[in-house]
């Protein structure tokens, strides 16, 4: 295992029994992001391509990805697209961060992909796919963090992106060559919440170009990362036909795009902004079925984008970060 996805030591004792709705570090003042409290007896999960850790810096953007931390306060927060090689020293020791080591004592990272928790795993994470025979393990233990509960694993993911002409469809053919059947493996013992960065756009039938989930619409596909029909039928496979869901308790062999349940067919909104094809929703959780009793809201929080996106005469800098939260909320005591 590299040196910069591997398990970080047990918190301390006295850390694991802190009142977890409390945090030694006072948060900021003024913050200009509010969201509603969900009632007790909750728990709420955040996805967050953060487009490099660099993004992050406290004084960037008016300190944006701390005060969303502290806005929505989740009880856990799958970080994506690190993009930092030293994450240990970012995430354990950098100044900036220790708002999240306050408030998060179980923290899980690789250069790619991160994930901190209130809540206590009961199993140390796996990176990547142990079983895996296709992709490049070093690279999938990099983009992939499995946390074990007691009622589900959480799967965070920064899939692989096909690139620029599709120069990477192989090696995202093998990503998916290895996930599927690692993510199948998961549910077959109970079920799973996978979130991150998906990179991949839905479309309204597996055997068309027209999508809900892309601002520019068909003229980009087969064009763009996304959009080959490769990606989009292994994304399908996991997936299937959604509109039959009647009995979410009912066990069955597919996953399901919470979001796109929750909001129906038609609503449009998006995750990622780019000049070249404009919105994408690329960033959510997909369920087990058999899960989604539990499920009681998800939202984009494009709330970030209108409080911290830069203005027009500084856009050179780099935004905070080209994609925005997602939010899960789940009517349950404990993972």
């Amino acid at each position: 295992m590299p040196a910069d996805s591997k398990k970080r030591p047990d918190p301390p004792s006295d850390a694991a029994q802190r009142p977890t709705k409390r945090s030694r570090v006072d948060p900021l003042p003024g913050n200009p992001l509010f969201f509603y409290r969900e009632p007790k007896d909750t728990i709420q999960i955040s996805t967050w391509n953060v487009a490099g850790l660099e993004s992050c810096n406290a004084e960037k953007w008016n300190f944006g990805f701390r005060l969303y931390v502290e806005a929505e306060d989740p009880h856990i927060l799958a970080i994506t697209e690190v993009n930092e090689k030293d994450a240990e020293a970012v995430f354990e020791s950098h100044p900036n961060f220790e708002f999240l080591r306050a408030r998060y004592p179980y923290r899980y990272w690789s250069h790619r992909v991160a994930v901190v928790s209130k809540l206590e795993p009961i199993a140390p994470p796996v990176y990547g796919f142990p079983e895996g025979e296709k992709h490049d393990p070093e690279d999938a233990r990099a983009r992939a963090i499995t946390l074990e509960f007691k009622e589900c694993f959480l799967l965070a993911t920064y899939v692989v992106n096909a690139g620029a002409e599709f120069k990477s469809l192989d090696k995202r053919k093998d990503w998916a060559a290895d996930f599927e059947p690692y993510i199948r493996s998961l549910d077959a013992k109970k079920p799973v919440i996978w979130t991150g960065d998906f990179n991949v756009i839905r479309t309204i039938t597996p055997d068309t170009t027209e999508s809900n989930d892309l601002q520019w619409g068909a003229q980009v596909f087969g064009k763009y990362s996304g959009t080959s029909q490769f990606e989009r039928d292994a994304h399908e496979r996991l997936l299937g036909d959604q509109p039959w869901l009647e009995n979410p308790r009912r066990p069955g062999p597919k996953f399901v795009d919470v979001w796109r349940l929750i909001k129906g067919e038609k609503w449009r909104q998006y995750t990622h902004s780019s000049k070249k094809v404009g919105g994408w929703r690329l960033d959510g959780f997909i369920v087990s079925e058999r899960f989604l009793h539990n499920v009681r809201k998800c939202e984009i929080r494009q709330e970030v984008k209108r409080q911290f996106w830069p203005p027009k005469d500084s856009v050179g800098k780099g935004a905070l970060s080209d994609h925005w939260p997602v939010w899960l909320s789940l009517e349950m005591e404990e993972l």
